[in-house]
C-alpha cells in the first residue's frame, strides 16, 4: 500500500467510524422507531461479540467504542472495494466512507433477519430487518455511485 492509498483508508476509516457513531447516537436523539434500527442492530451485533468471547461487564463502554472502531476499519476496506467497482470518479470523498459504513449495518440488519428467520422462525421481524438491510445497502449503493437515482428528465 503506497502513501496515497494508506491515507485514503485512514480517511475512509475515520468517515465510516463517524458515520456508524452517528447512527449509534441517532437511536437515542430520535424518537421515531425506524431511524433507531440501526442503533439496534449495532447493539445486537456487540452482544454476538460478548456471547462469542465473554461479558465486557464494567469495560462495555471502552470496547463498544473499541467495536465501533474496528467496523469503522471493515467499513474503510469496504470503501475500497467500493471506490474500485464506481462508476463515477468525482464522488466527493467522504461519500466512499460513509457508503461503506452504511454497506456494514445494511449486512448486519440481514444477517441478523437470517439468524431470526433460522432460529425462531418469526416473520416480522424478518420482515423489518430485511427491508431496513436492503435500504441500507440501497443507500450505500447510491452513496458510492454503484446505483444511480435519476429525477425528472434527463438530457
Amino acid at each position: 500500500m503506497n502513501r496515497t492509498q494508506q491515507g485514503t483508508f485512514a480517511r475512509d476509516a475515520v468517515v465510516a467510524t463517524a458515520v456508524l457513531a452517528g447512527l449509534y447516537l441517532l437511536g437515542y436523539g430520535v424518537q421515531f422507531q425506524p431511524l433507531q434500527i440501526p442503533t439496534y442492530l449495532l447493539i445486537v451485533g456487540f452482544d454476538l461479540v460478548e456471547a462469542a468471547f465473554g461479558s465486557a461487564g464494567a469495560n462495555y463502554d471502552l470496547l463498544f467504542a473499541a467495536y465501533i472502531v474496528g467496523l469503522g476499519l471493515v467499513g474503510a476496506t469496504v470503501a475500497h472495494v467500493l471506490r474500485l467497482w464506481a462508476r463515477e470518479t468525482d464522488l466527493s470523498q467522504w461519500r466512499l466512507g460513509a457508503a461503506g459504513a452504511v454497506a456494514i449495518v445494511g449486512t448486519l440488519s440481514l444477517l441478523f433477519g437470517l439468524r431470526i428467520l433460522l432460529v425462531g422462525g418469526q416473520l416480522t421481524p424478518v420482515l423489518v430487518t430485511g427491508t431496513a438491510g436492503l435500504i441500507l445497502l440501497g443507500v450505500s449503493g447510491w452513496l458510492s455511485g454503484l446505483l444511480r437515482v435519476e429525477l425528472g428528465a434527463t438530457q
